[in-house]
């Protein structure tokens, strides 16, 4: 058993490493993950090229669509779709107070998608409107209303992310992290990315621990 005084002996950069061993030993998905470190790897660069191809192969198409849709169409199922995404709105609203209500993590991912859909609702409405009134009517909703409304879902929902991440990295022992989000490493993959020197740790470890129970 390591007592207080052994492990006020130790420096930062050890006792960053210490907490990244104790969390791995709770934390199952890690220590599959440390097991099969290629298996991980793989997914991810199967993944990050699925969505490459995805977003390569929708530029073409984009060209095309701006080539050859016609500047009016009669759409089939108007109300359907609007009331349909109205619908899909509401749920993600009501979705997103719930979680804030009950204080759930999810509600970071609740206010990404009403705040995504936000945008589309405003996107639409300004693009679809016909006619001078209708058309003023639905920027100003857009500017008053829907884009505000989905920039406050968007900050809260940063700093949350923000927030959990900091966390996470404190549970895990990281005495350093990076602020900025872009530039913080995915935490599912961060096992891989961590310094050579737990073994030797682990044994300096072991030390302390058999001096604490000699004294």
């Amino acid at each position: 058993m390591l007592s207080e005084e052994s492990l006020r002996q130790l420096s930062c950069e050890e006792r960053a490493a210490l907490g990244r061993m104790l969390a791995s030993l709770d934390d199952g998905d890690a220590t599959a993950e440390a097991a099969h470190p290629a298996v991980a790897d793989r997914r991810r660069r199967t993944f990050a090229t699925v969505m490459t191809l995805a977003s390569v192969g929708l530029i073409p198409w984009i060209v095309v669509l701006g080539l050859t849709l016609p500047h009016r169409y009669v759409a089939g199922h108007w109300t359907l779709t609007w009331v349909g995404f109205d619908v899909l709105l509401l749920l993600s609203l009501a979705a997103t107070g719930w979680c804030a209500w009950r204080r759930r993590q999810v509600v970071i991912l609740a206010a990404f998608t009403s705040g995504t859909l936000l945008i589309c609702d405003a996107w639409f409405d300004v693009t679809t409107a016909s006619g001078r009134t209708d058309v003023w009517v639905a920027i100003a909703t857009a500017v008053l209303l829907e884009l505000p409304l989905a920039a406050v879902l968007f900050a809260v929902a940063w700093r949350l992310l923000h927030v959990t991440v900091r966390r996470l990295n404190a549970a895990q022992g990281v005495a350093r992290t990076t602020s900025a989000l872009l530039k913080s490493p995915l935490l599912a993959m961060a096992s891989s990315d961590r310094d050579g020197s737990t073994d030797a740790l682990d044994a300096e470890l072991r030390a302390l621990g058999r001096r604490g129970r000699t004294r």
